[in-house]
């Protein structure tokens, strides 16, 4: 089952070893404006001109949690603060160009984060890091 809604993805899944409901669900933590793209096509007739077209992206890093159904909906709240708090120590930056090198300062201080909101239950909670570029549409310049 796959549902979004709310900025977030919600991916659930059976776990038969545990037999409980796993959810994994996507917050976004913070996006930036790419650099400006280009192109030119040659257009017209019977004497084509080059015209110029621009672009930008627009790239979104996202904490992706998992963990047991009602572990990850009832502490969704302090989930997503402490997502910002990983964020903040990672630095938005680092996500941005590394996310494998981000990963263990935002994973210290996200569980950290948690551990002091939801106590013993945090240790049931995974997260990693994932980047999405997406990219508007071309215009002539």
């Amino acid at each position: 089952m796959v549902m979004v809604s709310n900025g977030y993805q919600d991916f659930t899944r059976f776990n038969r070893r545990t037999a409980m409901a796993t959810v994994c669900k996507k917050v976004k933590i913070g996006s930036k404006r790419g650099v400006p793209e280009f192109k030119v096509e040659w257009e017209g007739r019977p004497i084509p001109r080059p015209v110029t077209y621009t672009r930008r992206s627009e790239i979104t890093a996202y904490a992706e949690v998992c963990g047991p159904r009602e572990t990850v909906e009832s502490a969704w709240t302090e989930i997503k603060d402490c997502a910002a708090v990983g964020a903040g120590a990672a630095g938005l930056a680092a996500i941005f160009t590394s996310g494998s090198a981000a990963l263990p300062a935002f994973k210290a201080a996200f569980m950290a984060c948690l551990r002091g909101k939801i106590a013993s239950r945090a240790t049931r909670v995974r997260v990693g890091l994932s980047v999405k570029q997406q990219s508007g549409r071309w215009s002539k310049v």
